[in-house]
């Protein structure tokens, strides 16, 4: 064994020092698995930042009321004593002075302008007395929060730096109505990045409408959602069905999270099959580079395991430095931008876990890609290497 180990180290030495003979090859090898890495990362990103949304399901105290049979908020309509009723309902948790912890909000999608003259849609979320007490004071860093009854919004720092004419003080026109933006809160990576926030009252008048979109409620503890939803399922004055933060989540963006997944594993594959055929083309030049050399150490008494091992690991050490290449090139162009995806926007992200999964991606590609050229390095018959070229 200690033979064996020393062959090892001897040949994968003498196989790094070679590397510099052949580095046109070599850049081939490095180049192919950065440019998947670089891929597979950057897409891996877009579905790593909807994860946000994931996240913010993690409340597990808090249940979501909408009008029976809507899919989603955009289709609910609860009527305005609604919110009275839900917040009398047994299971929800209340302040310290009594008040219980419930809001509603009325949501509609607006049209707003991109900082590069074309369209886009964002989210407009009025918001009831007491939001606060749920969810906590928006953390405003510029101006003051909006004022109820008066068309005043505040927006999240992405849409300010996304969008035209939502700094502080601008006047913009929804839906034929005059609204200025008196605020900016800090982004949170939750949905509320994708939202401008304004009194409920005051988003239904503006937009005409008489009916709430949903009801937020916080719980008295996580085993108290059975309660809850049972109380409201069994209450003739409402029709309307509870769900968890989770099944919100799963319900509106579970789909897109799962075709990010797809796509991005099926493109980065695609692109893989050239990298491992670019990985195959470096290591059959280095090894008949050095088929000399490999004749020389088998004639000396080197085995054929030392051979195909140090062939695999030359192969696995350059994809893994272009698994470093490619994932710091897609972290410097994407890490922390924020994507506009119909009304949501929200962060990308190279996380850590993404660069395991891009090592793990280019130790497969090096694996595939060094398998046959380790073989016939160690198959090669020592009298036809010995030759001359």
């Amino acid at each position: 064994m200690a033979s064996l180990l020393r062959q090892t180290a001897l040949l994968i030495a003498t196989g790094l020092r070679s590397l510099g003979q052949h580095r046109a090859a070599v850049s081939v090898t490095v180049v192919s698995v950065a440019s998947v890495v670089g891929v597979l990362v950057s897409l891996l990103a877009i579905r790593e930042g909807t994860g946000m949304f994931q996240r913010q399901s993690a409340q597990a105290d808090d249940a979501i009321v909408l009008s029976a049979g809507a899919g989603d908020s955009s289709q609910s309509a609860l009527s305005p004593d609604a919110l009275a009723i839900i917040a009398d309902t047994p299971g929800i948790k209340r302040s310290a002075d009594g008040h219980p912890l419930a809001y509603a909000s009325s949501i509609v999608s607006v049209d707003v302008l991109r900082r590069d003259g074309r369209r886009g849609t964002v989210i407009l979320a009025g918001d009831s007395e007491g939001w606060q007490r749920v969810q906590g004071e928006a953390n405003i860093v510029a101006g003051r929060q909006f004022r109820p009854g008066l068309r005043e919004l505040i927006v999240s720092e992405p849409i300010r730096r996304m969008f035209r004419g939502l700094d502080i003080g601008k006047h913009i026109t929804l839906h034929g109505t005059q609204w200025v933006v008196v605020g900016v809160f800090a982004s949170s990576d939750t949905l509320a990045d994708s939202q401008l926030q304004a009194d409920a009252d005051t988003v239904m008048s503006a937009f005409g409408r008489n009916t709430l979109s949903q009801v937020t409620a916080r719980l008295e503890s996580p085993s108290a959602f059975a309660r809850f939803s049972n109380s409201l399922a069994h209450n003739p004055a409402l029709s309307v069905e509870v769900k968890t933060p989770a099944q919100m989540f799963e319900q509106s963006f579970g789909g897109l999270r799962r075709f990010l997944t797809y796509v991005s594993y099926f493109i980065g594959g695609v692109i893989a099959i050239g990298a491992i055929f670019g990985a195959l083309n470096s290591l059959y030049a280095s090894v008949d580079s050095r088929r000399r050399e490999i004749a020389t150490l088998r004639a000396l008494g080197f085995g054929a395991t030392p051979i195909v091992t140090a062939v695999l690991i030359e192969s696995l050490l350059l994809a893994v430095a272009g698994a470093l290449v490619g994932a710091a090139i897609a972290w410097f162009l994407f890490n922390g931008n924020f994507v506009n995806s119909g009304s949501l926007i929200f962060r990308l992200a190279v996380t850590p876990h993404l660069l395991v999964v891009s090592i793990a991606w280019a130790l497969a590609i090096g694996l595939i890609g060094g398998s046959l050229p380790a073989l016939r390095a160690a198959r090669l018959p020592v009298v036809v290497a010995m030759r001359n070229r």
